[in-house]
């Protein structure tokens, strides 16, 4: 079913965090009932890390990607988006213009800032969105300023995604032999979460005020 109003916005990223929170919550709590086998425990909290790294990933893909939808599916003119949602829409064509040796590229561009603008909007919102497998805070920053997502509150956190998550997910998925601390990743667990909960809000939040038109519309 299409995203195609607030409510189904709200169900369908509600839906994602749940089931994420769920695992996550599930596996901290056996990290927590294993503390008479430090051998077993190291497993836990290793393999703790990089589901929680998993789930981190998949959430932000997710919810963006419904989010392009929601945008999408609200039936807009070219001339109505936000900066970033008509970034979006000559991305493709900008890729196109310049690897091409042919004016007929750029001469499509110029096509579409001259007649389309007035047109219905058809948003990519499919694949649009690149965690290039390594969701570090660069490619987070970057997502969100696909989005027109107000970024300042995860500058803080380029420590937490890069050092503590992504670097420890990483030694952990090529086989290093990385030792997590119970407190380390208990704290891990929370600043993610609390993430996740922070993005829903901010999408829940620009799909309400319709922060994807531009100023004035």
């Amino acid at each position: 079913m299409k995203t195609r109003t607030t409510e189904q916005l709200v169900d369908a990223i509600a839906t994602e965090l749940s089931w994420r929170r769920k695992e996550l919550t599930d596996l901290r709590y056996l990290v927590l009932q294993a503390p008479g086998s430090r051998t077993r425990q190291d497993v836990l909290t290793r393999a703790a890390v990089a589901l929680l790294y998993a789930h981190w990933e998949g959430f932000v893909k997710a919810t963006a990607e419904v989010y392009l939808e929601f945008v999408c599916m609200q039936r807009c003119r070219n001339s109505e988006l936000a900066d970033s949602m008509l970034a979006i829409m000559i991305r493709s064509k900008l890729r196109a213009a310049q690897v091409s040796k042919k004016i007929a590229a750029h001469m499509d561009l110029v096509d579409f800032f001259r007649s389309q603008m007035h047109e219905r909007a058809i948003l990519p919102y499919k694949n649009a969105i690149r965690t290039e497998a390594n969701l570090s805070s660069t490619v987070l920053l970057d997502i969100l300023s696909t989005l027109g997502i107000d970024a300042s509150q995860y500058e803080s956190k380029k420590h937490v995604l890069d050092d503590q998550l992504l670097a420890k997910r990483n030694h952990i998925a090529h086989g290093i032999n990385l030792d997590v601390e119970v407190n380390d990743y208990l704290r891990l667990h929370e600043e993610i979460l609390s993430l996740m909960n922070l993005l829903r809000n901010q999408i829940e939040n620009a799909a309400i005020g319709r922060q994807y038109l531009h100023h004035g519309v």
